[in-house]
């Protein structure tokens, strides 16, 4: 991730001498962050276990892949986070938005250690979901938060993406979290051309951005987002079609 102005800025001002450069910032973040990945590491090993009898059972065909290519968040994103954070305003009949620093982005951020079990149907997330729900090893280990967008009406959902994220905090060192999201392939796919196409440009120039990504823009992608959750809709009909029995006639 590339470092804005406003980033380089806010190191040269806030991180501590000599590591207050672009060039050793992360010097000064990594090490705070090792825990993380150690807890991710572990967690992932938990919950490629889980998903073993689930593997097997849909053997015949692809079921889910664990992508923890970015497990550990960037120092830049970390960075960037914080500063946008202490600029981010109140909305009117909002509560105020999380601020974070340097003192506590470690036990503030839940996203700081991630990763993602990626599916190839909708029903093979609402499966995983559950497992990772009624894991004893996970629900005795940490404290454990779900939110999903898979079906919420577009109105009530401030960009396009469709997922199944749980928040795992450990609950014998209260403050330290691990995130794992639950999406389909299509849903990544959109994920990540609307992170490069949107999130990006977005961060790298927040006073341009009527400018450079006007109000139809957004509409095109959020409206990509929904063509393909309809595409995640009718190949669930498919595979209910073929793995379940299920036809038009018989819907009849």
């Amino acid at each position: 991730m590339e470092l804005s102005e406003e980033d380089k800025k806010f190191i040269a001002e806030n991180i501590p001498h000599p590591y207050n450069t672009p060039e050793r910032f992360g010097e000064f973040i990594l090490p705070q962050i090792q825990i993380h990945d150690v807890l991710c590491t572990s967690t992932k090993a938990t919950v490629k276990k889980l998903l073993a009898p689930l593997k097997k059972q849909y053997g015949h065909r692809f079921f889910c892949d664990i992508d923890d290519s970015h497990r550990q968040k960037s120092p830049a994103s970390i960075i960037d986070k914080i500063r946008r954070s202490q600029a981010e305003k109140a909305k009117p009949g909002e509560p105020e938005p999380e601020r974070y620093d340097l003192n506590n982005f470690v036990t503030k951020m839940t996203d700081l250690a991630r990763f993602r079990v990626v599916c190839n149907f909708l029903s093979d997330v609402y499966k995983v979901a559950e497992a990772v729900r009624n894991s004893e090893e996970l629900t005795n280990a940490f404290h454990i938060k779900e939110e999903s967008t898979i079906f919420l009406r577009p109105k009530t959902r401030r960009s396009g993406e469709r997922s199944t994220k749980f928040v795992l905090e450990l609950k014998n060192q209260p403050g330290l979290f691990l995130e794992i999201q639950v999406m389909t392939q299509l849903q990544e796919a959109w994920d990540k051309k609307d992170h490069f196409l949107v999130y990006e440009q977005r961060r790298k120039f927040p006073d341009k951005d009527e400018e450079i990504f006007p109000d139809f823009l957004d509409a095109k992608m959020f409206s990509t987002a929904e063509l393909l959750f309809v595409a995640d809709d009718y190949f669930e009909y498919l595979r209910g079609a073929r793995e379940d029995g299920k036809s038009d006639e018989e819907d009849k």
